[in-house]
């Protein structure tokens, strides 16, 4: 009785880790609608499958997968833990949520949000989660 108590309790407390450590799922909008990259009424949605995510976007879905640490650091040089960066990766764009204020001086960017998209062209597109 008590081990089944503590199998229970162990599921549990991974179970919260794992939905805590899940800061990508949710509905976005870009904060600059109607620009050549986004419609007007253009409307990004994320939720957690598998070892990733699902993002749907204009009816079609993509695989997101996490970006490593050192992904990370390669592709966002000088952005320190404290800004808490996770990024999820596509084979159309990328998905990052950071510490809101943070700045990539080296894409002349600054997330106000706290969430934002990178296009393989390295436009940077600021995102609002509307949920």
């Amino acid at each position: 009785m008590i081990r089944r108590a503590l199998v229970l309790l162990i599921a549990l407390c991974a179970a919260v880790a794992a939905h805590a450590a899940d800061g990508l799922s949710g509905t976005y909008q870009p904060v600059d609608a109607g620009n050549a990259a986004f419609p007007a009424d253009a409307q990004l949605v994320v939720r957690a499958e598998g070892r990733g995510w699902l993002a749907m976007f204009r009816g079609e879905g993509l695989a997101l997968l996490p970006l490593t640490a050192m992904e990370q650091r390669g592709l966002f040089p000088g952005i320190g833990v404290e800004a808490r960066l996770q990024c999820a990766y596509s084979r159309a764009f990328l998905l990052c949520r950071v510490a809101p204020g943070t700045e990539f001086a080296d894409k002349g960017f600054t997330s106000k949000t706290g969430y934002f998209t990178a296009l393989s062209d390295d436009r940077i597109f600021e995102m609002r989660r509307v949920d």
